[in-house]
């Protein structure tokens, strides 16, 4: 399958729409994602796992173990894991405290209330919680499912980017269980479907992971355009709001 018959089968679907559409975080944005229901169809999901298996195949460094972000990453994973016969694991969803906890916390930083010397990190999180508290909230014995060995390098893999903090909190809990299992790992890679250009890139970046995607939105937006498919209009709103989210985050960059 062809990168534009890929495009079009996602966009048949429904997986991308364009219009107006409002998101969870309150503001507009002319074009909506929604992969989870990939799995829907499993003729499309294959193909996802070949082109993201073409973009490992490429790498020189190659991960030794996938690791699959729930929901919508998990699918993808282990379609990916047939594709490459590698091992497959994934973050368990039972330390969602400790996740919902570190986004209050970095939302309280955002709002000024306070000014700490760094943002917590779900790891850093999680040790204070259980140094001070001597156990482990919900009984939770372990942060992953899966095989996880001493010297694994990590792929992570998930639907989509937009701001990257799902990929750091993944990360976190595979640091947390390797230290739980008394063994080093490194997570290298992130591998999505789609990149939704909203900074998540430059994110990972400075974490010192690469991010690899099939798609850009831009790309997406670019090839339905081209096609016939997407009339002129919205393929204009869509540029300009995405030229509009990359001129806000080098603003937020330089004011940082």
């Amino acid at each position: 399958m062809s990168k534009i018959e890929l495009i079009k089968r996602i966009y048949d679907i429904g997986a991308i729409k364009f219009g107006e559409f409002v998101l969870k975080s309150g503001k507009k944005s002319p074009y909506y994602i929604d992969l989870r229901v990939l799995p829907s169809y499993p003729d499309i999901l294959v193909e996802v796992a070949k082109e993201i298996k073409s973009i490992i195949d490429s790498q020189q460094e190659k991960p030794t173990v996938l690791c699959g972000v729930p929901m919508a990453g998990l699918a993808i994973a282990n379609a990916l894991g047939m594709q490459t016969g590698m091992r497959v694991v994934y973050t368990r969803k039972e330390p969602i405290i400790y996740r919902d906890l570190v986004r209050q916390l970095r939302k309280s930083i955002q709002n000024g209330k306070f000014q700490p010397q760094e943002i917590p990190t779900v790891e850093k999180v999680v040790t204070f919680i259980e140094e001070l508290s001597g156990f482990k909230a919900h009984g939770i014995t372990s942060y992953l499912d899966g095989e996880l060995l001493d010297g694994d390098k990590v792929g992570i893999v998930d639907d989509l980017i937009t701001t990257a903090d799902s990929k750091l909190e993944a990360r976190d809990l595979i640091k947390l269980e390797a230290k739980r299992r008394n063994i080093d790992v490194n997570i290298l890679w992130v591998y999505v479907v789609l990149d939704r250009e909203q900074g998540g890139k430059e994110t990972l970046e400075k974490e010192g992971i690469k991010l690899y995607s099939i798609l850009t939105i831009t790309e997406v937006a670019k090839k339905l355009y081209d096609n016939g498919i997407l009339p002129r209009e919205k393929y204009e709103v869509i540029t300009r709001y995405i030229a509009a989210e990359k001129t806000r985050k080098d603003n937020n960059k330089c004011n940082s």
